[in-house]
């Protein structure tokens, strides 16, 4: 599982598996540090099987080589891992049929695998309810959209590795239920056995929990790495609590932090609908002195939905200007995204969207812990909260919780910290 370098050292291969190249920059961050460890990380993806087509077969994404599962002979998941013989297999998520096929061929050969959080799990509700509301068209033409990948790719896939690696009949049972629940939009509360890794890392403490309750980790084998949002969105240490002074208040900017709900099917029948959505709130705030920015999620910018906003009169927001405009703001509307951990990390009051088509969206115990977040149920009453707020601010309050949730620091040395986890992985199966 290892090759010589340039110097003569043995290189450790890693492999990162993906159904696409959409999250191939959480890779790419780990190049440096991986690097410096000896070990030399590829992604694998399944672009080809209709998630992102078009991709060559083998490409070079920044620094980041990347190979679609056609680039192999018999274009198959045990034919990846004989061609490339991986120390170890690094995984974004693990609850998908393909991610789950693969990790069970992983464990069928002795291959250590590691679940990497992509994003802070516990900004959503995760004890069991529903988080969001599932719009039935939305869903359906959602699930309508993947079908025919499903019938051609993945539930075969998923199936032959049933057969190869033993399955036992709860197993088979559990691939149907599956079916079932996702094509409804329900999500289990416990994921299968098999999306199960090795190790896991997390960006804070707070999602310790559910890593060990929805997968079935011991404790000891989640690691806290850090969030590297900080690093990406230039969110310095000075900056932490810096809104906790007198000096945003008389600041007319409302940051709106998106979650892309009207990307999975949910509580927006449509990107007009949300379009609406933000208008209304746009027209409410400023009929109360305060003007309304965007930060759309990235799923937009793959599509042209971006000049929708725009044509409406709704102020965007890059991912470059989102911390220097939070500076300018008096507080956050936020769904339940992972980037709302940063205006709260900078002290800003931030409103939880629960008005309109949201009255029924549900949020974590990060952001409803949070002494600064209020739930927001009218927007025509934002001033008023606003104020109430303010007059009820605990600033130790804040602060403590600001330390709670930073995670670990520097926040930019979280590639390290999952290099060195895998590194811990691949000794002790030595």
């Amino acid at each position: 599982m290892t090759s010589a370098g340039t110097t003569g050292a043995p290189i450790l291969k890693i492999l990162g598996f993906d159904s696409w190249t959409g999250g191939a920059h959480h890779y790419q961050r780990l190049l440096g540090a991986f690097r410096d460890r000896g070990m030399e990380l590829t992604l694998v993806h399944l672009g080809s099987w209709g998630g992102d087509v078009g991709r060559p077969a083998r490409e070079t994404l920044g620094e980041l080589r990347a190979r679609d599962i056609s680039s192999y002979a018999r274009k198959g998941f045990r034919d990846v891992l004989r061609t490339d013989n991986p120390s170890a297999v690094v995984f974004l998520s693990t609850d998908t049929f393909a991610h789950r096929a693969f990790n069970r061929y992983c464990r069928a050969a002795g291959i250590p695998t590691l679940n990497l959080f992509h994003g802070l799990v516990s900004v959503q509700a995760v004890d069991g309810g529903s988080v969001y509301k599932v719009n039935l068209l939305s869903q359906l033409a959602f699930v309508g959209s993947r079908i025919g990948k499903a019938l051609r790719n993945v539930w075969p896939t998923y199936a032959l590795s049933l057969l190869r690696t033993g399955a036992t009949l709860r197993e088979w049972m559990r691939f149907g239920q599956d079916i079932v629940g996702l094509t409804l939009g329900r999500f289990p509360v416990k994921s299968a056995a098999d999306a199960r890794t090795t190790r896991c890392c997390v960006y804070v403490s707070a999602d310790v929990p559910y890593a060990v309750g929805k997968y079935g980790f011991a404790p000891q084998d989640v690691t806290p790495v850090g969030n590297p949002d900080l690093a990406r969105f230039g969110l310095t240490a000075d900056l932490l609590g810096a809104h906790l002074g007198d000096a945003a208040q008389e600041h007319a900017d409302v940051m709106y932090v998106d979650t892309g709900l009207v990307f999975a099917g949910r509580v927006f029948s449509s990107l007009g609908d949300f379009v609406d959505h933000l208008a209304a709130t746009r027209d409410a705030l400023g009929a109360q002195g305060k003007r309304l920015v965007f930060k759309p999620h990235p799923d937009h910018a793959k599509t042209d939905s971006l000049s929708r906003f725009t044509e409406a009169g709704i102020e965007l927001c890059s991912n470059d200007e989102f911390v220097p405009r939070l500076r300018d703001c008096c507080a956050c509307i936020a769904e339940p995204s992972t980037i709302t951990l940063i205006p709260a990390l900078m002290g800003l009051p931030v409103f939880l969207a629960n008005y309109g088509k949201l009255q029924e969206q549900r949020f974590g115990d990060v952001l409803t812990s949070y002494p600064r977040a209020r739930l927001l149920r009218d927007v025509r009453d934002f001033g008023a909260l606003l104020a109430e707020e303010r007059g009820q601010l605990d600033v130790v309050q804040a602060r403590q919780w600001i330390g709670q949730n930073a995670g670990p620091l520097p926040a930019d040395q979280m590639p390290g910290r999952v290099a060195d986890v895998l590194l811990q992985m691949i000794r002790n199966k030595a």
